[in-house]
């Protein structure tokens, strides 16, 4: 950096002490011990927004798989915020024995894949998705100032030299297929509501864990009638209603969607936060085996029959 950036060696090494640092949340609170960081606004406004971020990875239960890393670097001229790169131990091993077998593995002919090499450090081929927040790039080709923007590239090349070993590995492997979203967690409050993002980001992440296909809306505070317009817009037929009153008592509610006026369940069924699951899953398998769909499909063919007969003179 010295001879190439033209960098006087006392600032090198002081950016040398900090791209060294890389870990979870030690990293921050080393970082909010340095007079060098907490003397600097913009610093202190990057570490904040930090926190909170990991702050929700803590809600999602995914800690353990996230490394806030200080030598990280992308295109400065337009990211205003955090950037991010997604790898595997098969893409860019972090140990140092899976080092060693992706420097062997350049020297090697590759051979064949005859077994499941999705996380095999000897791969190497880098990051399979990068990104990071942008909110002045977008406005230079609209003309508004600013439109706060979050973008993600995926390597597809990449990623097809990671799963390829997968797909050769498992042949009775299921084909990937399209699904529909089986909830839509909303949340609800009168003055002063927060928007609950947090515990909407755990009910989420708790159906999620249970094999409930979940969403949410993203937006820190959504109203509720922009809520239920995604959910049905979207076709999902159960809703799970946080309320900060609810909350406090260890309760959800459960509303099926699309119901009839006058239906007994039309307002949902209060449960137990703790029952949540099971209640879901009781739900959506009552919706599976309704035999609406084939008694309506019967009638459409006796209606057919009939108009056949009668086309027929019979």
């Amino acid at each position: 950096m010295v001879e190439d950036k033209g960098l006087s060696e006392e600032v090198a090494d002081r950016i040398w002490d900090f791209v060294q640092r890389k870990g979870g949340t030690e990293v921050m609170q080393q970082l909010r011990k340095d007079e060098r960081v907490t003397s600097n606004e913009r610093l202190k406004q990057g570490l904040d927004d930090m926190e909170l971020l990991f702050e929700y990875f803590e809600a999602f239960g995914i800690l353990d798989r996230v490394e806030f890393n200080l030598s990280l670097a992308r295109g400065l001229d337009y990211y205003t915020g955090v950037i991010f790169e997604v790898v595997t131990e098969g893409s860019a091993p972090s140990t140092t024995m899976g080092q060693k077998l992706q420097r062997q593995a350049k020297k090697e002919k590759a051979n064949e894949f005859d077994e499941d090499r999705s996380n095999d450090p000897s791969i190497g081929v880098g990051s399979v998705a990068a990104g990071g927040r942008y909110d002045e790039l977008v406005g230079i080709f609209s003309g508004k100032a600013q439109i706060p923007c979050v973008g993600i590239s995926f390597g597809v090349d990449r990623i097809f030299s990671i799963t390829k070993a997968r797909m050769e590995a498992d042949k009775k492997a299921s084909a990937v297929r399209s699904t529909e979203v089986d909830v839509f967690v909303m949340a609800f409050g009168g003055k002063g509501f927060t928007g609950l993002l947090k515990e909407r980001m755990q009910v989420a992440k708790t159906l999620w864990d249970a094999g409930v296909k979940a969403e949410f809306a993203y937006k820190q505070k959504p109203k509720l009638p922009a809520q239920f317009k995604a959910a049905e817009q979207a076709g999902i037929p159960f809703a799970v209603i946080l309320g900060e009153e609810e909350q406090a008592q260890g309760k959800v509610k459960i509303k099926e969607l699309g119901l009839p006026e006058g239906h007994a369940e039309k307002g949902g069924v209060m449960v137990d936060s703790r029952d949540l699951v099971a209640e879901v899953r009781t739900r959506l398998r009552r919706k599976d085996e309704d035999p609406g769909i084939e008694v309506v499909m019967n009638g459409v063919k006796e209606l057919d029959a009939d108009a056949k007969m009668a086309d027929d003179g019979v």
